[in-house]
Order: structure tokens, then sequence, then C-alpha cells
């Protein structure tokens, strides 16, 4: 006879040997994981045309992308911004 458990006219009397050495639970994520990174706030901004043309050639010259540049320059002016917020998410 046939076991049914909500999969209808399905013998599932082969799966349950499968099943019980199966673990019960998911594991548990450590949350206290510190390489977690917090998720960036998007944050906008409206510069002159000429600013924003600037700011992408010395950008491209220092080989950096915009994001980085102006981290860089919030750290010189005092902001606390670390070394691994600046890093170029693109390149890890």
């Amino acid at each position: 006879m046939s076991k049914s458990n909500n999969l209808g006219d399905i013998d599932v009397t082969a799966l349950e040997g499968l099943a019980s050495n199966l673990p019960t639970t998911q594991p548990v994520k450590d949350k206290s994981n510190k390489n977690q990174t917090e998720k960036d706030v998007t944050f906008t901004l409206r510069i002159p045309p000429r600013i924003a043309k600037d700011l992408k050639i010395k950008a491209a010259t220092a080989d950096k992308t915009q994001r980085e540049f102006i981290l860089e320059g919030l750290k010189l002016m005092g902001i606390d911004v670390k070394d691994e917020d600046i890093a170029d998410r693109r390149k890890s």
C-alpha cells in the first residue's frame, strides 16, 4: 500500500530511507561574519557639466573610478573613509 503525503498518487515509500539521512534543518548562517559588507547607499548629486567632465577626466587619468576618486577626496577632507570603502568592487 502506498503512502500519500500531499503528493497525490506518488509512492513515497522509497524516498523515506533517503530522507532519513538528510538533515532536518537548514544550516545556521553566521551573522557575525566580519567579511560582510554593508549595503551602499545611493547618493545623487547635481553638478555642473564642466565639473562632471573634469571629474571623469581626472578619475580616468588616475586609472580610478569616479567613485574611488570622490571617496579619496572625502577621506582627505577628514571624512572617516576606510581603504576597503574606496577599493573598486568590480575588480574583486
